[in-house]
């Protein structure tokens, strides 16, 4: 991958990213499992030709220095190894932040931001955590309880004041439920079964979710105006007749992550298909904007 600071940030900031020392580990991480198998296996095969800027790694850069300063709490009683499992021929490989072998907890520090902690949709956090259980509990770690420690890069205090259910403090303490063992080994293997086909060359399409697909909104608006009044999830939900001096606008779906968030966009067919229609829909978001 191409490394670009197109932005002119301080060389600092561009060798910190530069010499990012993380290798992951065995034929696949936890991360990359979770992940889109299209979207790893275009990856490995375009990696050279990959372009990235400094800039879009900056959120990372923050949440490993969180990382580092944490080896500060220097307790006896916590593992950070990285542990592997082999399943179905490739060796799964993990790596969590902390495990308190006391209080028989796995805590994983997220940098994020308040939205993701208001709207309370943990899905991919939660699949991220009970791989990672199962591997401590495969490597003789017993693990009863997963959380999140949520560190709110974006968290105002002025906010917290005023708003319900605004978190109080910049940092939020998530409990994940834990999987049943036969619950979490039957999506490891569905998902070792996609990324395998993947790098065999078949096709493995990203889902809506991979892509992170923004449905069809239907903007109220005024005639000269250029914010929604209202936006309406389902067509039907909008009052007839529409008075005089307002209109409906219709946004269309827009693929979020290919058009934005994913280096392998330029080589990917699917979004190739239907990037025009993204790209003509970026910029769009749920104010209304």
């Amino acid at each position: 991958m191409n490394l670009t600071n197109l932005y002119n940030l301080p060389d600092a900031i561009y060798q910190a990213v530069k010499n990012d020392p993380y290798k992951g580990g065995g034929d696949i991480s936890v991360t990359k499992l979770i992940d889109a198998p299209q979207k790893r296996a275009l990856l490995k095969q375009y990696g050279s030709a990959i372009v990235e800027d400094v800039s879009d790694r900056v959120w990372s850069l923050l949440g490993q220095a969180v990382h580092t300063i944490l080896e500060r709490a220097n307790r006896s009683d916590v593992v950070e190894d990285r542990l592997y499992v082999d399943i179905d021929g490739w060796s799964l490989s993990g790596q969590f932040d902390r495990m308190d072998c006391s209080g028989e907890y796995l805590d994983d520090y997220k940098v994020t931001g308040v939205y993701k902690v208001m709207r309370s949709d943990y899905t991919d956090w939660e699949r991220q955590l009970n791989v990672l259980r199962y591997l401590a509990v495969q490597n003789g770690y017993p693990v009863d309880k997963l959380r999140i420690i949520a560190i709110l890069r974006d968290w105002k205090q002025s906010e917290s004041k005023r708003k319900e259910g605004y978190p109080e403090v910049p940092i939020a303490t998530v409990e994940i439920p834990v999987w049943s063992d036969e619950r979490v080994l039957a999506y490891i293997k569905e998902r070792i079964a996609l990324h395998q086909k993947a790098d065999a060359g078949e096709e493995v399409l990203c889902t809506d979710e991979e892509r992170w697909y923004e449905g069809t909104k239907w903007a109220l608006m005024k005639v000269g105006g250029k914010r929604a009044i209202r936006v309406y999830e389902d067509k039907d939900d909008i009052q007839q007749p529409i008075a005089d001096g307002l209109f409906i606008e219709e946004r269309k779906g827009t693929y979020r992550r290919c058009a934005e968030y994913c280096e392998a966009a330029p080589f990917c067919k699917q979004y190739q298909l239907d990037g025009a229609q993204v790209q003509d829909a970026v910029g769009l978001d749920d104010s209304g904007v």
